[in-house]
């Protein structure tokens, strides 16, 4: 399949966002359990809450790993000199819009526009990825929100 690769990288985004988000909420839930309002209650020893620390450190483990094969794709997808695939990469990995992709390349607008256009036709997969453009904004804004949490419990503001 043509651009393979840009699937292939949207899909790693996709599972880091996932473990960031799962990452804070473990946190913040490991801090209920220790010094919140769970914290009188009896763990069992095969509960889920028993072994919070052990998935903290899992998911953070898996968090690097994405993060290293994200960064490696990425430098992968940065050599590729393919018109089409300098726009699918500045547009959807780097977030530029048309007139930074045209500036950045030297070619003029429209041009730019046109190729835009007829990749995105023969690629479905970009449609399934705007459409969750909005999913991924509010899952990025929650992260950002339990992290701001966290870091307030850490400084002991909270």
């Amino acid at each position: 399949m043509k651009f393979q690769w840009l699937k292939d990288y949207q899909e790693l985004s996709e599972q880091l966002t996932y473990l960031k988000w799962n990452l804070n909420k473990s946190k913040l839930e490991l801090i209920r359990w220790v010094d919140g309002d769970l914290s009188k209650i009896k763990l069992k020893k095969n509960s889920r809450a028993a072994s919070l620390e052990d998935k903290i450190r899992i998911i953070g483990d898996e968090i690097t790993l994405l993060e290293d094969q994200m960064k490696e794709a990425y430098d992968i997808f940065e050599s590729f000199d393919n018109i089409d695939s300098q726009i699918l990469r500045l547009k959807y990995i780097d977030h530029c819009t048309l007139d930074e992709i045209a500036e950045e390349l030297g070619y003029s607008h429209s041009y730019i526009r046109k190729r835009h256009a007829d990749i995105s036709k023969s690629i479905k997969f970009l449609e399934n990825y705007q459409d969750k453009k909005q999913e991924r904004l509010e899952r990025e804004n929650e992260i950002e929100y339990y992290q701001d949490e966290l870091n307030m419990i850490e400084a002991g503001l909270i």
